[in-house]
């Protein structure tokens, strides 16, 4: 198997994971910088033990490697973790979604620029459709009340498309440290504000899912995966999530996406789902 296929599996096993996280945002009912504290302390202890099982005596040694990639990595990170808990919390988890899933179309404009990569015909076709898709499911779900949640989403495909890239252009580095660093960057932005100590057993568990496992392995999944494959096609595959996260929020807690939504979402997970088996199979 090639290294550009692994990134695409590795990707599609990252956004299976990453799914449900939506999801347990609107379950745990926190307020912002609660959600933006815990989602960045807690992640930065997974991520810290993953990288020291990886370096053991090297651990240190990693983190100053990074350079200033890594600190420009570990920025971009910070901001979408923040931007993405601003648009969760004053717009539909379908806006959202959708608009983050934009990124790709970021990443390869920027890939365009900065590493001269130049996406096929059929990756632009592809990236069409997602587009489309995109356009089909916001004018079912826009609504002018959350304009600075669909901003913020805005922001978080902006930031997302630079990292993949950013990951790309440094690859003999090793960026999951500036995840960690990222991570502790998002949570002091946090600290000034009133942070909700007083959880429930039920808000336990949600945010032990959430923090140790949902967002860390496949914020590393999305660090690495960059090295082996083109980062607008890592980000389609990530794509998925606009669908999958859509659907856990209908099935839960049923918030009802719109038709737009479940037409659009359909188009979107029929287009990925083929370029993923195609680009495989070569």
């Amino acid at each position: 198997m090639s290294k550009s296929a692994k990134g695409l599996i590795w990707s599609f096993f990252g956004v299976l994971i990453l799914s449900p996280d939506t999801l347990l945002i609107r379950l745990l009912n926190l307020s912002d910088f609660s959600l933006i504290f815990y989602r960045s302390f807690l992640p930065a202890i997974s991520i810290f033990l993953f990288i020291f099982w990886q370096y053991k005596r090297e651990t240190l040694k990693v983190f100053l490697l990074i350079g200033i990639p890594g600190i420009i990595y570990a920025v971009f990170y910070a901001i979408t973790h923040i931007c993405f808990v601003y648009s969760i919390q004053n717009t539909s988890v379908a806006n959202t979604l959708v608009i983050i899933a934009g990124a790709p179309i970021f990443a390869a404009l920027f890939s365009i620029v900065f590493l001269k990569e130049k996406p096929s015909p059929f990756t632009w076709v592809i990236i069409f459709v997602a587009f489309v898709s995109m356009f089909v499911i916001g004018w079912g779900s826009y609504s002018s009340s959350g304009i600075f949640g669909d901003l913020m989403a805005l922001t978080v495909a902006v930031f997302m498309g630079a990292s993949g890239v950013l990951v790309r252009y440094f690859k003999a580095i090793d960026l999951v440290p500036a995840c960690f660093v990222g991570c502790i960057l998002a949570g002091l932005y946090a600290v000034p504000f009133d942070i909700e100590f007083n959880l429930s057993s039920m808000q336990i568990l949600y945010l032990s899912l959430m923090c140790f496992i949902m967002l860390p392995i496949p914020f590393i999944i999305m660090t690495i995966a960059p090295k082996y494959t083109p980062a607008y096609q890592v980000y389609l595959v990530f794509l998925l999530e606009s669908v999958l996260g859509t659907a856990w929020v209908w099935v839960v807690i049923n918030e009802v996406p719109s038709i737009n939504t479940i037409i659009g979402g359909l188009i979107l997970l029929t287009s990925v789902l083929v370029y993923m088996i195609l680009e495989t199979r070569k």
